[in-house]
């Protein structure tokens, strides 16, 4: 009887050593990443992760797993080489709140190609003709291949429906409501139509970048001054983009999904 009450307390003691332990560990977690946002000053809220490094893990790894960039990993870390451990705890930023590089959340420029006219590019990037004329200095519609256009600051990326392709499905790709949809676009049903162009809101990234080739039907890799930059793209398409891999390309994206390229 002796014996079985003192293994009882024994096991008693272990276990709340376990849960001390694990307390002490959430403890020491939350100071490690508290210490890190006041060192580096990084913007991280609280969608952002702990993760446990695993055997075979890397930099590189771990940027396409989350759908971040090495570069952020590191500077939400504290980290300046790539050098990571077994067992380490890496803080892992919301990619949903990360600037890409030096990629302009606002206005960007617009190579001209062959083919195109002020009206045709008005058209791709929902704005007017003398929107473009105006913030260009351009005396007349005269423009050639090559000559580079700064667009409106209030330009709204254009994103054109594939098969598939619901209101709802493309709001939450986005990261926007059905309803801001509708009504950025004056849409008094739910029903999107294959081509149909729809004009997304809220500030969009502009990131140049080389494509590497599709992950899998609806995610595509990128590269951006080095670093891997997978986005989602609709269904069924990646494929498209292995057939341009090497090209390098101007990518409107939001939300990590994209919306178009040129």
């Amino acid at each position: 009887m002796y014996t079985m009450r003192k293994e009882s307390l024994a096991e008693l003691r272990k276990k709340r050593m376990k849960e001390r332990n694990q307390k002490l560990i959430a403890v020491v977690i939350a100071g490690a990443i508290a210490a890190l946002l006041f060192m580096n000053n990084t913007k991280v809220d609280a969608d952002s992760m702990v993760y446990t490094v695993k055997k075979k893990d890397t930099f590189y790894s771990l940027s396409k797993k989350f759908h971040v960039t090495e570069k952020q990993l590191k500077e939400a870390n504290g980290l300046p080489s790539g050098k990571i451990f077994v067992g380490q705890k890496l803080l892992v930023p919301n990619p949903n709140d990360m600037k890409i590089g030096d990629s302009k959340a606002a206005d960007s420029h617009y190579t001209v190609k062959k083919g195109d006219t002020l009206y045709s590019i008005a058209k791709k990037f929902a704005v007017r003709v003398d929107e473009l004329k105006k913030v260009n200095h351009l005396q007349s519609e005269k423009i050639y291949p090559g000559q580079k256009l700064t667009l409106p600051a209030n330009t709204k990326p254009i994103y054109v429906a594939n098969q598939g392709d619901t209101l709802m499905g493309i709001a939450k790709r986005f990261g926007v409501k059905a309803e801001e949809l509708k009504k950025t676009n004056k849409l008094r049903h739910d029903t999107v139509l294959i081509g149909q162009q729809l004009k997304i809101p809220g500030k969009a990234i502009y990131t140049k970048a080389t494509v590497v080739g599709a992950a899998d039907n609806t995610k595509v890799e990128f590269k951006h001054k080095g670093e891997s930059l997978v986005l989602t793209v609709p269904y069924g398409t990646g494929p498209d983009y292995q057939k341009i891999a090497g090209q390098k390309v101007t990518i409107i994206h939001k939300n990590n999904a994209v919306i178009s390229t040129y």
